[in-house]
């Protein structure tokens, strides 16, 4: 079996230049590189000169047409309502002066609330002093200075430089000195008999006396006012004392005396009390 004969195009050319070595480069490429250049160059001179050329060419706008103008007409303002004065407040310069009244008010009650209780507190340490047998002048003088014009003060004043023993330091001394107040009371009158001065004689020796303080003898009153006076009623006692003989008052002398201080001290003393308590209490009611 034999092969087809090959045909004319596939036979080898004859031409020797068909065979040696194609160029790298052909013209379409340099064609295609000639063709980019002047693409670049076209964009840079547009980029560049476009603004320029094209500047005087933009297209203005149209104008807005503005509305006729119209004749400005004034503008009239209405005029304001008139208002009345207000009245004026003729209540104003009462209240102001209402208030400066209470206000003061308010300052008297409050100064007078703590001069009452410095009263009440001066009128107790008064008190705990007077109690004592020795002077209360400095107690004394404190309270003064804030109860001036109190009378029960102004009576202590010659008290308070001597001061005067307690009841139960008088209660004591009367008790030592009744048997010569017994004897005093029993001196028989100058006009006596003998018998009665022989036996007056005898009791200044040996006293003997009643102390049930029964009957109405010297020695009954004088019982009688030992017990009251060991009760602290000093002014009892005293006044028991007075039913004595008129004999018996040289012996009582000194002890009336002091005495008397005693009781006079205790009641100016509650009198002064007395007074800050009320003055106290008056605060406490207005506040």
């Amino acid at each position: 079996m034999t092969a087809p004969p090959e045909s004319a195009e596939l036979a080898p050319t004859r031409d020797p230049a068909a065979y040696g070595a194609r160029p790298l480069l052909s013209r379409g490429f340099w064609a295609t590189m000639v063709f980019g250049a002047l693409c670049l160059a076209a964009a840079v001179a547009i980029v560049s000169l476009g603004p320029r050329l094209f500047a005087g060419r933009r297209v203005q706008p149209p104008p807005i047409a503005s509305p006729p103008s119209q004749p400005l007409s004034p503008v009239v303002q209405a005029p304001s309502p008139t208002l009345p004065p207000a009245p004026l407040d003729t209540t104003a310069p009462a209240r102001v002066a209402a208030l400066e009244a209470r206000v003061q008010r308010l300052e008297s009650n409050q100064a007078r609330d703590l001069d009452a209780a410095a009263a009440a507190l001066a009128a107790a340490a008064l008190s705990q002093a007077a109690d004592q047998p020795r002077a209360f002048l400095a107690e004394l003088a404190a309270f003064q200075r804030l109860l001036p014009a109190s009378p029960d003060a102004l009576a202590l004043a010659p008290l308070a430089a001597q001061g005067a023993p307690t009841r139960a330091a008088l209660a004591g001394d009367l008790a030592q000195i009744a048997a010569q107040i017994s004897v005093a009371a029993k001196a028989p009158a100058k006009s006596a008999g003998f018998m009665a001065q022989i036996a007056y004689a005898v009791s200044r020796v040996v006293s003997v006396r009643r102390i049930d303080g029964v009957g109405a003898g010297p020695d009954a009153v004088l019982a009688r006012a030992e017990h009251l006076a060991g009760d602290g009623d000093l002014e009892g006692a005293s006044a028991v004392l007075g039913a004595l003989p008129a004999g018996s008052n040289g012996v009582l002398e000194t002890w009336r005396e002091r005495a008397r201080r005693r009781i006079d001290i205790d009641r100016h003393i509650a009198g002064l009390r007395a007074q800050a308590a009320a003055d106290l209490a008056l605060a406490g009611a207005r506040s």
